[in-house]
């Protein structure tokens, strides 16, 4: 009998929490699961667990890899995947009980093609935050709703509060299997593109006929600091600079126009403007990240994006920030950086 749902877990040395989340799959309320650990050559004892997870359970498959980056390792899931739906987990956070059961229930009854959720975070030490602005569940059934969507999970328009109102994940998703492998759809890797996950929704979503979106917070989002995306990395901005450049391309030949500009630039300066902030914030030398942030202020970029952006329009302090970050002035930008006064 065909699962219902494949879920890809992509794993690499997590040992300490693999458990947790295995566990939440496999006791999962629906029961017609097929779940796929991806040991993406983890050096801890994740290899052997996994093995021994599928001796216990029929349900689970394991695939060893060499090691190529989560993206990659999603992408050795789908390969296996045999499911009407494909999910995706990260190995270190875990997920409601009744998950799949009411995604999939909800898939069915709507016919979408797609179903999106939202997630809470938590850390370690028992701090839970997060969640979402969107209070009511939605339906998304042509075109028109489907690219407004992909804007919204892209960014938000320049005078809106908030950078975006709907986070993009992922794990965060249900999705129609025959979309992703009839067109070939796949991970980059995100040692290239850092948001991958926004590269595989915009991607999923051109190809699907009717998507639903509910604002419960079924997955539980591990604040790891040993995790890829919390290394301290000093061409963190080119990175992001890279990656404007790629989601503009992207845009542009899929004929969003002047909405897709302005979305894709929003999302640089508030991704731009968090990693500063997590780099000033970091445990390295005062006298490396001054250095660091009076380099990266005087790139050319930011007055090119002054000239064609109306970031006057956006919310005062972040309209405020990129002034200064516009402007080259370091010495302040360093000071709103370090105590924290301007957030994501």
């Amino acid at each position: 009998m065909q699962p219902k749902v494949s879920i890809i877990v992509p794993i690499y040395n997590v040992e300490k929490y693999l458990n947790c989340c295995v566990d939440s799959l496999l006791n999962q309320t629906l029961t017609e699961l097929e779940i796929i650990l991806v040991d993406d050559g983890s050096p801890d004892h994740c290899p052997e667990i996994c093995d021994e997870y599928a001796k216990q359970d029929h349900r689970v498959k394991v695939v060893h890899k060499k090691n190529g980056g989560q993206g990659y390792a999603r992408n050795s899931g789908i390969e296996t995947a045999t499911g009407e739906y494909i999910a995706f987990v990260d190995s270190d956070d875990y997920v409601d009980a009744d998950t799949y059961q009411k995604l999939y229930s909800i898939a069915t009854d709507t016919k979408a093609d797609g179903v999106y959720f939202t997630y809470q975070r938590f850390n370690d030490r028992g701090d839970t935050w997060g969640g979402t602005t969107i209070r009511k569940k939605t339906l998304y059934h042509t075109e028109e709703d489907i690219r407004r969507l992909m804007l919204d999970m892209i960014a938000s328009p320049p005078e809106t509060k908030s950078d975006r109102d709907i986070e993009c994940s992922s794990c965060c998703a249900l999705y129609r299997t025959d979309i992703i492998k009839r067109h070939g759809l796949g991970f980059k890797s995100e040692r290239e593109l850092h948001s991958e996950d926004l590269l595989f929704n915009l991607d999923f979503l051109t190809h699907a006929a009717s998507i639903a979106f509910i604002p419960d917070a079924l997955y539980h989002y591990r604040e790891n600091p040993s995790s890829f995306c919390h290394t301290i990395r000093a061409d963190v901005v080119e990175r992001e600079r890279f990656y404007y450049q790629y989601l503009k391309d992207w845009l542009s030949a899929n004929k969003f126009g002047l909405d897709g500009y302005l979305r894709a630039t929003r999302h640089f300066i508030g991704d731009s403007r968090s990693s500063i902030r997590q780099y000033i914030q970091s445990p390295l030398p005062g006298k490396e990240k001054k250095q660091w942030l009076k380099e990266t202020v005087n790139h050319s970029c930011w007055k090119e994006i002054a000239s064609s952006y109306p970031y006057r329009q956006l919310p005062l302090k972040y309209a405020l920030y990129f002034y200064l970050l516009h402007k080259g002035c370091h010495r302040l930008l360093y000071h709103l950086s370090a105590t924290g006064r301007v957030r994501y």
